[in-house]
C-alpha cells in the first residue's frame, strides 16, 4: 500500500510542472469568455511565454488588449504569434484585418484579409469584411465581387436580402459609371480628331502660303537679274 502511495505521488508530482503550464491558458480562456479581459490578459501573457504554447493564447491575448482599447499592443501580439501559428493562422491574418479596419487603415486591412483568405479560402467573414473595407475606399468592382463570394458561402446569412439590395446599387452605379467613361473617351477621341483637323488645315495653309512666297521670291529674282545698264543713244 505505502509503495502505491510513492508511485502515485510520484505520478502528481511529474505532473505538477504540466499543469502549472497550461494553467495560465486554462484560466486566462475561461476568464476571456467570462468577459473580464484584463484579468484574463495577465495570464494570457503568462501562458504565451511557454514555447509550446496553444497558439489560441496570442489570439486572446490580442483580442483581450482589442477589448481594452490597446489596439498597437493587440497587433504586435498578432505578428508575434503568426509566426508559431498553423492551424489558427488565418485566423491572426483576420484579427490584424479588424484591427487595422478600427485604426481607419483600410487598405492595410484589405490586404490583411487577402492573406486570410489565400490561407482558407473558406473564411467568409473575411469575404464580408474585405467588402466593407474596399467600399470605403471606394473600390466598387471588388466590394461587389467580394459581397457575392460572401453570399455564396453564407446562402442562409441574415442581412442577405440588404447585402442583395446593395449588390444592386453598386452594379446600377458601376453601369453609369461605365456609361459616362465612355461618353468622356467618345469625346476624347472626337476632340483629338478635330484637333488633328484643325492642324492638318493649318499646316496646309502655312504650305501653301509657303509656296507662294517663294513664288513671288522667284519672280522678284528674275527681275532683279536684268542687272545691264540702259544704255543711251548716241
Amino acid at each position: 500500500m505505502r509503495k502505491a502511495r510513492f508511485v502515485l505521488a510520484a505520478t502528481l508530482a511529474a505532473l505538477i510542472p504540466a499543469l502549472a503550464l497550461a494553467a495560465p491558458f486554462d484560466e486566462g480562456e475561461r476568464l476571456f469568455r467570462d468577459d473580464k479581459p484584463a484579468q484574463a490578459a495577465s495570464l494570457l501573457e503568462r501562458a504565451i511565454q511557454d514555447p509550446g504554447a496553444d497558439e489560441r493564447a496570442w489570439l486572446y491575448l490580442a483580442l483581450c488588449y482589442q477589448q481594452q482599447g490597446r489596439l498597437d499592443d493587440a497587433l504586435a501580439t498578432l505578428r508575434k504569434g503568426l509566426g508559431q501559428a498553423s492551424r489558427f493562422k488565418a485566423l491572426f491574418y483576420f484579427d490584424m484585418g479588424n484591427i487595422f479596419i478600427l485604426q481607419g487603415k483600410n487598405a492595410f486591412a484589405i490586404e490583411m484579409y487577402g492573406q486570410a483568405l489565400d490561407v482558407d479560402s473558406s473564411l467568409s467573414a473575411a469575404y464580408l469584411n474585405r467588402a466593407n473595407a474596399r467600399l470605403s475606399t471606394k473600390d466598387y468592382p471588388g466590394a461587389r465581387d467580394d459581397y457575392r463570394q460572401y453570399l455564396s458561402l453564407e446562402p442562409g446569412a441574415a442581412q442577405r436580402a440588404s447585402i442583395e439590395e446593395l449588390i444592386k446599387r453598386l452594379e446600377a452605379g458601376l453601369a453609369e459609371t461605365e456609361r459616362l467613361a465612355a461618353e468622356a473617351e467618345a469625346k476624347k477621341e472626337a476632340d483629338a480628331a478635330a484637333h488633328q483637323a484643325f492642324l492638318d488645315t493649318m499646316s496646309a495653309s502655312l504650305k501653301a502660303a509657303a509656296d507662294e512666297t517663294t513664288n513671288l521670291s522667284a519672280g522678284a529674282g528674275t527681275v532683279q537679274g536684268y542687272s545691264d545698264e540702259p544704255k543711251v543713244d548716241e
